[in-house]
């Protein structure tokens, strides 16, 4: 005889067999990851629909402004599909063949959008490869979150911001420097830890968790320089190079088919300059 108990479970076993409990905690903090980030586009949106009122705007800036529009626009639709693709349980990641030169220019652009941070010296250094395997909507992620942070700590009026990238065969190395007066030596030790926000009122401390969560996710490390004499520096190593299975099963490209790839995917990333 089957009691109510035995048809309970079953019953349950059945649902969950149909239905796989969802990571729940996983996607709470996707949403709220992807929450934070979505303010970066939307804030360049508002900003440059202000400009586009501007009586004394010219064509030609005004068509930079729409293109600067559809770029975020862009940039929104990848932070929604990657939340998309996290509630089904699929990797949010989209690597690929990539020039993080390029990459770290969006960053930067997206940065300066904010009007109090024009002031704001930012200037990238690069040397070695470019060309790499990564996500370049995640990597624009992670170098705009430190910036974004950079901005909030220098002096509006002064401060300096350094990105430094330099790429060999199997590594990237990504170096985001500030002139700021420093992280509290209170949090230096939690900073990836948990929400912690420092000398923002409106902070949230999301910034670092979501740089650390997707630096991780491409099989690297972040981590803040003890050694830094002035300011603050967060150093990124990770992986650089295209895996030689995906490469053989997937890809099955040659070098100057990879190179083309990567050049096709620079003009559309110009077209939305």
């Amino acid at each position: 005889m089957i009691s109510i108990n035995d048809f309970t479970d079953n019953r349950k076993t059945n649902v969950h067999a149909v239905f796989p409990p969802q990571p729940v905690f996983a996607i709470s903090r996707m949403v709220a990851f992807i929450s934070h980030d979505l303010r970066q586009p939307l804030t360049a949106i508002l900003a440059n629909a202000e400009f586009l009122t501007r009586p004394d705007v010219s064509e030609m800036e005004r068509i930079e402004l729409f293109r600067e529009i559809r770029w975020d626009v862009d940039r929104i639709d990848a932070l929604l599909l990657s939340l998309l693709e996290c509630s089904k349980g699929r990797d949010a990641l989209m690597l690929s063949a990539r020039n993080i030169v390029h990459t770290v220019e969006c960053a930067i652009r997206m940065t300066r959008a904010r009007r109090g941070f024009r002031g704001i010296t930012i200037a990238h250094h690069h040397k070695g490869r470019a060309v790499g395997w990564f996500d370049a909507n995640g990597l624009v992620r992670v170098i705009a979150n430190l910036a974004l942070n950079a901005c909030e700590a220098v002096d509006p009026g002064s401060g300096q911001i350094l990105i430094t990238t330099a790429g060999s065969r199997d590594s990237l190395q990504i170096c985001v420097w500030d002139n700021g007066p420093g992280i509290s030596s209170a949090i230096r030790g939690s900073v990836f830890q948990s929400p912690v926000s420092y000398g923002k009122p409106e902070g949230r401390g999301l910034g670092l968790l979501i740089a650390k969560k997707l630096v991780e996710d491409h099989g690297g490390t972040i981590h803040l320089d003890e050694n830094c004499a002035r300011g603050t520096s967060f150093l990124i190593t990770m992986p650089f190079a295209i895996p030689g299975k995906r490469r053989r099963v997937s890809l099955g490209v040659s070098l100057h088919q990879l190179y083309a790839t990567v050049s096709e995917s620079t003009k559309r990333e110009s077209s939305h300059k």
